[in-house]
């Protein structure tokens, strides 16, 4: 099953998930959150609030994103996860956190305009 993920997650976007898959996606992120913040894997329950109640912060963000990419064997754009994410919305729970990872494999990528290097921004 693990080798079935990590080939689908480093296909490209957008992907579907089986159930099945996204659990295994929840629960990878709910142990690195657990080991980053030094608590029971049990206090990162669906409705805790990781910023707010377990101290979460955007340096720790990226280490539980570190994880899961080791995981899984990719990397993700940091720059396209919503802002939110990063930094802490308000009430932030895990489950919401857990969604906009899946959100995120389950999204395209976006297109950017090719560079102009001579204007120092996007070719027209």
């Amino acid at each position: 099953m693990k080798e079935k993920l990590i080939a689908k997650l480093q296909g490209k976007r957008p992907l579907e998930f089986t159930a099945e898959e996204a659990g295994v996606i929840r629960e990878a992120l709910r142990e690195a959150m657990a080991v980053t913040l030094a608590v029971p894997r049990e206090k990162v329950g669906d409705d805790a609030r990781i910023f707010d109640d377990l101290g979460l912060d955007s340096i720790d963000v990226f280490d539980v994103l570190d994880q899961l990419g080791e995981k899984f064997e990719i990397q993700m754009a940091l720059e396209e996860l919503p802002n939110d994410m990063i930094r802490g919305g308000e009430n932030g729970t895990f489950r919401a956190f857990a969604e906009g990872i899946l959100n995120y494999f389950r999204s395209e990528p976006p297109t950017t305009a090719p560079h102009d290097p001579a204007s120092g921004g996007p070719s027209s």
